[in-house]
């Protein structure tokens, strides 16, 4: 119990910082590279030289290293090799999150399935990009997580989704999602993705101004107030149904 009250106050006081400290309105943002692989991170560094609003401000190589420059460069956002130390992925970054709340976390590595995914956000990490990614995609993961909001590469995206997403009849499990009407429901889903209400409109074929009036019902009826919220209640829904279908215990 005492244990549980404990994560209970790092996770409000990490909410808590993040919502007075938003790291999308500091630039350049500051970026520690984690990454065993020389010419990996050699590959990273490449990819965000010459971008202004990013600043890699620390490397390392290895899990002593990697707390080291946590505790010396005060990142923004890791980019973090996946099974970068002898622990799961999942405690590395409860580690490095009870060192320095606030930053986000992407972990970069090949695919173990949705389950995998889950159990990483659930510890507290923003995103998870394959290594075959390209420039564009790193430097849009970051921005996206410095702004609060989950990021699933392409492909991650697309495996999870194949068995989180399922009609809300077949949903046993009661959750935020399902006051929401069918149309707001995909319109939540849109905003999970990234999407602006421009784009969602697009893909929807309706207006901007019914996308706006969605989004607005949405959030009185999730009682929230920023995107990067319902983003994170889509995406907790979507995982709690497929430890449901999975056996997996949220």
């Amino acid at each position: 119990m005492r244990h549980d009250n404990l994560e209970d106050r790092r996770t409000a006081s990490q909410e808590t910082w993040m919502t007075n400290h938003p790291i999308s309105g500091r630039h350049p943002i500051r970026v520690l590279l984690a990454e065993s692989r020389e010419v990996v991170r050699a590959g990273l560094r490449a990819f965000l030289h010459g971008e202004e609003s990013l600043e890699v401000v620390g490397e390392a190589d290895n899990a002593t290293t990697l707390l080291s420059q946590l505790q010396h460069t005060k990142p923004d956002v890791i980019v973090l090799e996946s099974q970068l130390t002898s622990g799961t992925d999942a405690d590395t970054c409860k580690t490095l999150l009870s060192i320095l709340p606030a930053t986000r976390i992407i972990f970069i590595g090949s695919s173990d399935g949705p389950i995998g995914f889950r159990k990483r956000l659930e510890a507290g990490a923003h995103g998870f990009l394959l290594t075959n990614i390209h420039r564009e995609e790193l430097v849009q993961a970051i921005h996206t997580v410095a702004e609060g909001i989950p990021y699933l590469c392409s492909e991650a995206t697309i495996e999870t989704f194949r068995l989180l997403r399922r009609q809300p009849s077949e949903t046993t499990v009661s959750s935020p999602i399902q006051a929401l009407s069918p149309q707001e429901q995909r319109v939540i889903a849109l905003i999970a993705e990234g999407y602006t209400n421009k784009e969602i409109a697009s893909k929807l074929t309706l207006s901007d101004k019914t996308v706006k009036n969605y989004v607005a019902n949405l959030y009185t009826k999730l009682e929230i107030e920023r995107r990067s919220q319902a983003a994170v209640i889509y995406v907790k829904a979507q995982f709690q149904d497929a430890s449901m279908s999975t056996g997996v215990r949220a």
